[in-house]
């Protein structure tokens, strides 16, 4: 009991961490951001333009709930397509209003490992998606700064992620279980074996790792393409195609970082610092960003509606394992 109560203290202590550092990021880019200016960005925002960035997002999801069940069923995991829909949304929202409770994949794998008694199963698929999702970040970061003569600035990193994340899927695949696990009998143990077989399962799926990198490269565009709408919305003219298609991707890997409430400071230092080179105001990037994290967030209210009717669905079917952790 006392390192159950020791291991939450711990947890709480490094979310109040990652609180202040969020916290005080944003503070300092609004303090030293001129406020008028601010506000006036957002009143040059054309709604036409923003509509269109939710339209890029929703596709976004589409082609993140595909990958994902490419994934699963290479692993022999064959569920409706509309029930992984659903998991996922209610996992963004979860990822945008109750980042300190529990994260999206996290939401994600209960909610699928639960339905198919296969928690194992749904975290090897969450985790290889992931993966294969952050090599297409890269690589479309790295093809778009080859094209613009950019790559010099954040290439590095780029070919940090796609090193991490190929070392990584190549562990899941052909990995075996440490000895000290094997040794063990338990919970812990059965789920190593559980977890690194189904990854195994994607030796000799070249084809469909194929399709779900080529997939991950679309989100990848959707996402540049919602910022290319924002940046529209916003009047800001002096991005091209490439360019954001080289910027986009080197903000969210370094959103990434694991020092922050998802991504918040650090994202919007990232539009800040990295747009100054290609003559974008300060005041221009830190809305753009703003306006990205709005969008983001109100369309996973969809997912929040999911999620209670989900609930209520679970009151009139006791014991359903469907039903989310209180």
């Amino acid at each position: 009991m006392c390192e159950v109560i020791i291991a939450m203290s711990k947890k709480s202590i490094l979310l109040l961490i990652k609180i202040i550092v969020s916290g005080l990021l944003l503070g300092w880019l609004i303090y030293s951001l001129d406020w008028l200016a601010l506000l006036d960005v957002f009143k040059k925002a054309e709604p036409g333009w923003l509509i269109l960035a939710v339209v890029f997002i929703v596709l976004s999801m589409v082609v993140s709930v595909e990958k994902w069940s490419l994934v699963l069923k290479a692993e022999g995991i064959d569920l409706p397509w509309f029930q992984l829909w659903k998991a996922y949304w209610i996992g963004i929202f979860f990822n945008n209003f109750l980042p300190s409770s529990i994260g999206g994949d996290g939401i994600r794998i209960f909610l699928i490992g639960r339905n198919i008694s296969n928690v194992a199963g749904a975290a090897s698929s969450v985790i290889i998606e992931r993966l294969l999702a952050t090599l297409g970040l890269a690589l479309t970061g790295l093809l778009a700064g080859l094209i613009t003569g950019y790559y010099g600035q954040v290439g590095w990193l780029f070919i940090l992620l796609i090193l991490i994340s190929a070392g990584l899927l190549f562990f899941l695949m052909w990995g075996s279980i440490p000895t000290w696990v094997t040794k063990r009998n338990g919970r812990v143990s059965d789920f190593m074996r559980d977890f690194l077989s189904h990854g195994q399962a994607l030796r000799g799926q070249g084809k469909m790792i194929i399709k779900v990198g080529v997939l991950s490269v679309l989100f990848q565009l959707t996402v540049v393409a919602v910022n290319y709408a924002i940046f529209r919305s916003l009047q800001v003219n002096a991005l091209g195609w490439w360019a954001l298609a080289y910027i986009i991707p080197a903000i969210s890997a370094i959103a990434m970082l694991p020092i922050g409430i998802n991504g918040y400071g650090l994202r919007e230092g990232a539009y800040v610092l990295l747009l100054a080179s290609y003559g974008v105001a300060g005041s221009a990037a830190l809305g753009a960003s703003l306006l990205f994290a709005v969008l983001v967030s109100f369309c996973s209210l969809y997912g929040g509606l999911l999620w209670l009717g989900n609930r209520v669905k679970v009151t009139d079917r006791e014991g359903s394992p469907e039903m989310l952790p209180q």
